[in-house]
C-alpha cells in the first residue's frame, strides 16, 4: 500500500474514535440531566417511610399487674355451738359450694353436757316442789315474805337454765345449716370428736364477699388511690370480659412471699370469680398532655430515644425524652418539635440526619 493511503487510513480512524467519545460524553450527560440525576455525580440513595402527624393530646399510662381472688374482710363466717358437743356426722367438705340452709354437720350433746342438762332437770323440778310447799306455809301463815320471794327466785333460775340448754338444742341431735351462700373454706373437726363450747366447727366464705389482691410494685403505689377504677379479667382466658373493681386499700408493707406491694381490689355483685383464681389487672398510673406519637416513631439509640421527623422532602433527626407511655403511644418532649410535623413511623431505623426520603407511600 503507498504511504499516502496509509496516512488517510489512519486519520479517518482517529477522527471516529474522537467522534464515539464526544457522543458517548455529551449523550450520558444529556440522559442523566433528563433523568434529574446532576452531571458528574451518582444518584443519593432515597429511603421510603411512611409518616403521621405529631399530634398535641392527652395519654394515659396503664400498669398491668397480677394478683388472685381473697376473702374479703368480713367475708369468713364461723359455725359453732355454745355447748360442748360430740360430732355425729360431717355433711361437706373443704373447697365445697353451699347454699343458705344446706346441712353442714350433726352433732349431738357430750356426755358432760347431757349430765348437766340433767342435773339442770332435777334443780328445776326440786325449785317447783319447794316453791308449792312455801306457797302453802305461807298461807297458813307459817312462812315470811322473804322465804316466799326466795323461794320463787330458786325457781326462776332454776327454770331458766333448764330453758337455756333447750334453745341451744342440748336435749337431743342436732342439724348445723348454713346460713349463706358461700365456698367452706375450712372443717375443722372430725366425726366422733367432742368439742368445747364456742370452739369453730367449720368456716364459710360467703361468695358475694370476694376481693382481688393484686401485687404492685412499690415505685407504682405513690401513683395510686383508694376508690381507683381496675379492669379485671381472668389470666391466659381468651374471650372472657372485663369487670371494673375499685381500690378498696392499698398496702404499705412489701409482701414477704412476692415481694410487691398488695393492693385490694373490690368486686362488683356480678363478678363470679371463684376463690384462690388468678386475674389480671390493669389500672392508670399516670397521666399526661404533650407531644404525642406512635410507640413505632420512637428508637432506642445508646441509652437514649431518637425520633426522625420529615421536612422538604429529607429526615430530621430528633433526641427525645420519653414522658408517658402506653401500648399503642408515647409522650415526648425535645427540641425542635411541633405539633402537625410528619414523624416517621415506618422505616426509621434505616435513617440517618438528612437522608433523602419519600413518603409516598406513607399514611
Amino acid at each position: 500500500m503507498k504511504k499516502p493511503a496509509k496516512g488517510i487510513i489512519i486519520a479517518m480512524a482517529i477522527i471516529c474514535l474522537a467522534g464515539g467519545a464526544y457522543w458517548f460524553y455529551h449523550g450520558g450527560r444529556a440522559r442523566k440531566a433528563k433523568q434529574g440525576v446532576p452531571s458528574g455525580k451518582e444518584s443519593a440513595p432515597v429511603a421510603v417511610v411512611e409518616a403521621e402527624p405529631i399530634r398535641q393530646a392527652d395519654i394515659a399510662e396503664h400498669t398491668t399487674v397480677y394478683g388472685d381472688v381473697v376473702p374479703a374482710p368480713g367475708a369468713i363466717q364461723v359455725v359453732s355451738v355454745p355447748y360442748e358437743s360430740m360430732i355425729n356426722r360431717i355433711m361437706v367438705s373443704e373447697r365445697q359450694k353451699v347454699s343458705r340452709g344446706d346441712p353442714l354437720l350433726e352433732l349431738k350433746p357430750s356426755p358432760s353436757t347431757r349430765l348437766e342438762l340433767e342435773q339442770a332437770r332435777n334443780a328445776n323440778g326440786t325449785a317447783i316442789q319447794q316453791l308449792a310447799k312455801v306457797k302453802e306455809l305461807f298461807a297458813l301463815k307459817l312462812a315470811t315474805n322473804s322465804q316466799m320471794l326466795n323461794a320463787q327466785e330458786a325457781a326462776r333460775q332454776a327454770s331458766a337454765r333448764l330453758e337455756s340448754f333447750k334453745k341451744r338444742g342440748v336435749d337431743g341431735k342436732r342439724i348445723i345449716s348454713s346460713n349463706a351462700t358461700g365456698l367452706i373454706n375450712k372443717v375443722s373437726v372430725q366425726e366422733g370428736a367432742i368439742v368445747p363450747a364456742g370452739n369453730p366447727l367449720i368456716e364459710i366464705i360467703a361468695q358475694n364477699r370476694l376481693e382481688v389482691r393484686l401485687g404492685v410494685e412499690p415505685d407504682v403505689i405513690n401513683r395510686l388511690v383508694p376508690g381507683q377504677a381496675v379492669k379485671l379479667g381472668y389470666v391466659n382466658v381468651s374471650g372472657a370480659g372485663e369487670i371494673t373493681g375499685k381500690i378498696r386499700k392499698i398496702s404499705r408493707a412489701v409482701n414477704p412471699k412476692t415481694r410487691l406491694v398488695d393492693v385490694f381490689v373490690t368486686l362488683p355483685r356480678s363478678a363470679e370469680y371463684m376463690l384462690g383464681e388468678y386475674i389480671i389487672g390493669r389500672m392508670r398510673t399516670a397521666s399526661s398532655a404533650g407531644f404525642v406519637v406512635p410507640r413505632s416513631a420512637v428508637l432506642p439509640e445508646n441509652g437514649k430515644h431518637v425520633l426522625f421527623t420529615v421536612k422538604d422532602g429529607r429526615a430530621v433527626r430528633h433526641v427525645v425524652k420519653v414522658i408517658v407511655e402506653n401500648d399503642r403511644d408515647v409522650q415526648v418532649s425535645g427540641p425542635g418539635l411541633k405539633a402537625g410535623e410528619q414523624a416517621v413511623v415506618v422505616g426509621d431505623y434505616e435513617l440517618k440526619d438528612g437522608m433523602a426520603v419519600n413518603t409516598s407511600g406513607g399514611r
